[in-house]
């Protein structure tokens, strides 16, 4: 969907803006990763009024068509089913969000243009290049292809350039709004250790693979006419352990001896977690086993339920919790990234409060109408 590739766009911009752009560029205060839960500004190219309603914010058009081409995707099937009450129901909300997030890119970008020095054009031109040879290096730095890639987003190398340079405008000005700290008790960060303490820790997992004989399964071929299955199913056991001890591959003679779905795969089961109970019965002897056991090593027979196993650990990780000092730093910087958090929030409500929200209101019935009648071919 194209709202979350313009997200994934930003979160590059803001990784390179954030490692530093120059001295006339300030200093990002988040990680990529925490940015990834802040809508930031997805396109600024916007196209003149076509025809029919559309919506004026500081200078700036919005039209349906800007709206509705990112929510094509998700939207269009449910408009041609024909059922206006229940398009609507789903898509005024994705309206109403994308409207709001097109209209925090606009008023952004122009408080941005107003309070940025007099000489930042320089660090801010060198800052865009830097990103339009990154985008170029992703492609192995062919053009053809990086150009494919920008037709595909909507852009050519002209508005792209300009996205960068307005976007990254943008997050230089958020970032330097945001620089107070808010101070935080050592108690109140060991709380919330204690309450969140799950987040910290690796469950312990164990992987392994198996020879799975079943007697009853047995081929008439390796069953002598003298001896039940159970017996020529021991019997085999035995051979197959003495090929193993002999130094035989342990998943190519799964791939011949095994009869469960996994004797293709050399008798490699996924990865296990620990004490999940995922495994039924008769196949939970075999997780038993192998946490007592060491990487490397087989065990077997193991009888249960009609089977004989001969097991072989492939690895073994230790469930583990990361302890209170490990994380201090990390759990300090979630407290600043929701205390940022709110500070953008408050900002954002504050730009927002210059827009007629009657005006938004009507725009926003006309364009889920609008793109209802498009996708549904009711014009």
């Amino acid at each position: 969907m194209e709202i979350t590739r313009w997200t994934c766009v930003a979160v590059l911009v803001l990784a390179f803006l954030f490692s530093g752009c120059g001295d006339k560029i300030p200093q990002g205060k988040f990680t990529a990763e925490q940015m990834k839960t802040i809508p930031f500004p997805n396109r600024y190219n916007l196209p003149e009024a076509a025809g029919g309603m559309s919506l004026n914010v500081e200078s700036e058009t919005i039209t349906t068509k800007d709206l509705a081409m990112p929510l094509e995707q998700q939207l269009k099937p449910l408009a041609q089913q024909g059922n206006l009450t229940a398009f609507r129901q789903t898509a005024r909300p994705a309206f109403r969000e994308a409207l709001r997030s097109r209209v925090t890119d606009i008023l952004l970008y122009k408080e941005a243009k107003k309070k940025a020095p007099e000489n930042i054009d320089d660090p801010l031109d060198k800052a865009v290049e830097s990103e339009l040879s990154r985008f170029l290096a992703s492609y192995g730095n062919n053009r053809a292809l990086a150009e494919n890639a920008l037709r595909t987003m909507g852009y050519d190398w002209k508005t792209y350039r300009d996205f960068m340079r307005k976007l990254i405008l943008t997050q230089s000005y958020l970032s330097k709004e945001f620089t107070d700290k808010r101070p935080i008790a050592h108690s109140e960060m060991v709380e919330y250790y204690n309450q969140h303490r799950d987040q910290y820790c690796v469950e312990g997992t164990v992987q392994f693979r198996v020879i799975d004989i079943i007697p009853e399964k047995l081929p008439s071929e390796r069953v002598d006419p003298n001896e039940t299955p159970e017996k020529a199913a021991a019997r085999l056991v035995v051979e197959i352990l003495d090929k193993l001890k002999g130094g035989a591959d342990f998943g190519k003679l799964a791939e011949q001896y095994s009869q469960d779905a996994k004797a293709s795969f050399g008798g490699l089961w996924p990865r296990i977690t620990i004490g999940a109970g995922s495994l039924p019965a008769p196949y939970e002897i075999l997780e038993q086993k192998a946490v007592m056991m060491e990487p490397g090593r087989v065990a077997g027979p193991l009888a249960a339920g009609g089977h004989l196993f001969i097991l072989k650990l492939e690895n073994k990780k230790e469930a583990s919790c990361k302890t209170f000092d490990e994380v201090q730093d990390a759990i300090e910087q979630q407290f600043q990234f929701e205390f940022r958090k709110q500070q953008y929030e408050k900002l954002i409500n504050q730009l927002t409060a210059r827009v007629d929200t009657l005006k938004m209101e009507q725009f926003l019935d006309h364009c889920v109408m609008d793109a209802y009648a498009m996708w549904s071919g009711k014009q």
